[in-house]
């Protein structure tokens, strides 16, 4: 009788014991019933479940399919997509109003503020992967990491380096890197090559020679160069017959077809327009030469031969769309190249006339983009300007304004971009071996466009993100929006909501930064009043560099009084940031005149805690002719000419200025001391025949 009990009691362990195995998770996380948008066939798939394990898409499964996971979000009917690529961005430009003004390195705390501003300007936005463009060299080895480690809590990074010039008399700034000439240009390549580098940016000014050896040595590394032609240098054509096939910026086809140097006035004239006097009206401009071919037949015949070529390449081309809708008024979320100074709307000054003529340019470069698309030339998205995350979402707007189908929109904005920076193997579609990063759109864009910007779900490595808002950003949009009284009043009714997170002190240190890097001394002070009351135990730390470029950029547009205000914030309190002999100088010049100015040199002349080169003095006199003070300019060159006697180019700085001051004899003789020190000075022998001294 006891046997028949014990088989029972076997049986019922042994199915306890299957039903437990069969309770065993196979996957980390599910995603249910969704409508996948397949980014190879621009077709949706409906009810599907998603199943991950890892940050690896494991299976896609029919939604009525059983399967076991650790977690699992239901999706509710939604439109998943790949996540969204940006293949121009630059990290410089989420860090404050302008390139000048960005830390020259990202150590300690500044990497968590770097790559925070990552997760806030993109990754919120569905943004799962960015290129940087452009970076000074100094960040590299701290941004490979990132792009050799992937968080799911951050964007995915892949970095270019350095924007490569060909060398010029000129400072460049601190992410454009010199190369002197084709050998030095393959060096730099192996160079990026051994660091890991799998991308590049050719810039503009790069001349034909240098191009022709990076882009032959970039081959032997299989490193994909990325090039931006607008300067009448190299053409899209020649670069493509170096086997370059990513071009950068849609506007940039217009000089590939057309001379700038004779054409950039012709177009002026024909619109009543000026030469660009701020960086909006240089974005205006390039919207304006689509009108210029839209109504020059022989022009638009080469611009479509133009994508017909590109097409049969395979080439791509990035986009900046919302920065050229910007001025144009056709968008509703304002981006620019640059932010300074900080702004909503664009520095632009046109007739009601002129911008009719505007609004019909702009329609005729959406009329050319959609023609690009249709003759088959691979489109990718490429913000290149601060909230690049925004301004993606408002750029697809625009496809769609353009006419371009909206399954072909999520295309462009996922594999096209991927395909095109050669990481299609591993994202830019929701498929089996796939990383996981996806998103699920709460409204669907096929129903609306305007859907795009709805809220959406981000799954980035095979992790549901759950990002909150930063205080400190929203703080700096509330007080440039509304002053810095609302936006305290904001601050503290709202710096305990579950909304945010915590409190950063390095974003704050950032807020900080950015307000005294566009002169906003009033808004910088609050600032730092509210860090020192919510993390009394710190010390804000700025960049002199921040400071110094801060004044000599509102001195540049004569705003004397708002300079001295900076400079003398900035002293009384960041006594410990870097300053500079030649700004120190000129603060007293201008608050005290010529006479206090020498005096305060030769005391601070042998203060080891000035910088002081030759370079920045000359700049500072060059500074003050262009602000029409030649007596100023004189002392300081003069000045320069006693710190480095033996230099050719102080004294062609000081002839220059005595010539415009009206002092033949003295700029004569300066001019000839030039020579003397530098018998290959042209400009001075020039500046002679002018004088009548030769």
């Amino acid at each position: 009788m006891k046997r028949p009990a014990i088989f029972l009691s076997t049986t019922l362990c042994l199915l306890f014991c299957l039903t437990s195995c069969s309770q065993t998770s196979d996957y980390d996380l599910a995603v249910e019933n969704v409508s996948v948008f397949d980014s190879k066939n621009k077709t949706v798939l409906a009810n599907r479940t998603i199943l991950m394990n890892a940050d690896t898409i494991a299976r896609i499964i029919g939604a009525s399919e059983k399967f076991v996971a650790n977690e699992t979000i239901d999706g509710k009917g939604r439109l998943a997509t790949s996540g969204f690529i940006d293949t121009h961005t630059h990290l410089m430009q989420n860090y404050t109003n302008s390139s000048d003004f960005a830390p020259e390195t990202i150590e300690g705390d500044q990497r968590e503020v770097a790559r925070g501003l990552m997760a806030h300007m993109y990754l919120a936005y569905g943004i799962t992967t960015i290129i940087d463009m452009g970076q000074p060299e100094a960040w590299m080895d701290v941004t490979l990491n990132w792009q050799k480690n992937p968080s799911p809590e951050f964007p995915n990074l892949f970095i270019c380096g350095g924007s490569i010039v060909s060398d010029e008399d000129r400072r460049q700034p601190q992410h454009h890197i010199e190369v002197m000439g084709p050998e030095d240009g393959r060096k730099k390549v192996r160079a990026y090559a051994e660091k890991g580098i799998k991308h590049m940016k050719l810039y503009r000014k790069l001349r034909k020679p240098d191009m022709e050896a990076m882009a032959d040595e970039a081959k032997k590394y299989d490193i994909t160069i990325n090039t931006h032609t607008d300067n009448n240098v190299v053409t899209i054509d020649e670069a493509m017959e170096m086997g370059i096939l990513n071009f950068e910026h849609f506007f940039t086809v217009t000089p590939s077809i057309l001379n700038y140097d004779i054409h950039w006035k012709a177009m002026n004239e024909k619109y009543g327009i000026q030469m660009n006097s701020s960086i909006d009206e240089f974005a205006a401009h390039m919207v304006f030469f689509f009108s210029y071919i839209r109504e020059n037949p022989e022009f638009e015949a080469k611009l479509e031969a133009l994508f017909g070529r590109m097409a049969a390449k395979g080439a791509s081309l990035s986009t900046a769309l919302n920065v050229l809708a910007s001025p144009a008024g056709k968008t509703d979320f304002f981006t620019s190249f640059e932010y300074f100074p900080i702004r909503r709307t664009p520095m632009v000054s046109y007739s009601d006339a002129q911008q009719k003529q505007l609004d019909s340019a702009f329609e005729g470069m959406l009329f050319y983009i959609k023609k690009a698309h249709d003759q088959g030339v691979k489109l990718r998205i490429g913000t290149d300007c601060r909230y690049g995350g925004r301004a993606m979402l408002h750029e697809l707007m625009l496809f769609h304004d353009a006419g371009i189908p909206m399954e072909d929109i999520l295309q462009i904005a996922t594999l096209n971009g991927y395909e095109s920076m050669k990481l299609d193997q591993e994202y830019g579609t929701i498929e089996v071996g796939k990383k996981a990063d996806f998103l699920l759109f709460d409204q669907n864009p096929f129903d609306d466009p305007r859907n795009l910007l709805s809220e959406k779900t981000i799954v980035k490595g095979g992790k549901l993100v759950t990002l909150k808002k930063s205080l400190a950003y929203v703080l700096q949009d509330r007080i440039i929006d509304e002053g810095v009284d609302k936006g305290l009043t904001w601050f503290n009714k709202n710096k305990d909501t579950k909304t945010f997170g915590p409190l950063n002190p390095g974003e704050l240190e950032n807020v900080i930064s950015t307000f005294i890097g566009d002169g906003r001394v009033a808004e910088a002070k609050a600032v730092l009043g509210l860090f020192t009351a919510n993390f009394p135990e710190r010390k804000v730390t700025i960049d002199g560099t921040l400071l110094t470029n801060g004044t000599y950029a509102r001195l540049r547009e004569k705003e004397y009084r708002d300079a001295i205000t900076l400079y003398e914030f900035g002293r009384n309190n960041f006594p410990e940031a870097d300053k500079t002999l030649p700004l120190a100088v000129l603060i007293t010049m201008l608050k005290e005149g010529i006479v206090e100015a020498e005096k305060y040199h030769n005391v601070i002349k042998d203060d080891t805690a000035y910088i002081f080169n030759e370079n920045e003095m000359n700049g500072v006199g060059y500074l003050l002719l262009q602000l029409e003070k030649p007596k100023e300019a004189i002392a300081i060159f003069r000045l320069n000419v006693e710190a480095f006697p033996d230099s050719w180019n102080v004294y062609d700085s000081l002839g220059e200025a005595y010539m415009i001051d009206g002092q033949k004899t003295l700029a004569i003789d300066n001019y000839r001391k030039s020579i003397t020190l530098n018998p290959e000075n042209e400009h001075g022998k020039n500046q002679l025949e002018k004088l009548g001294a030769r």
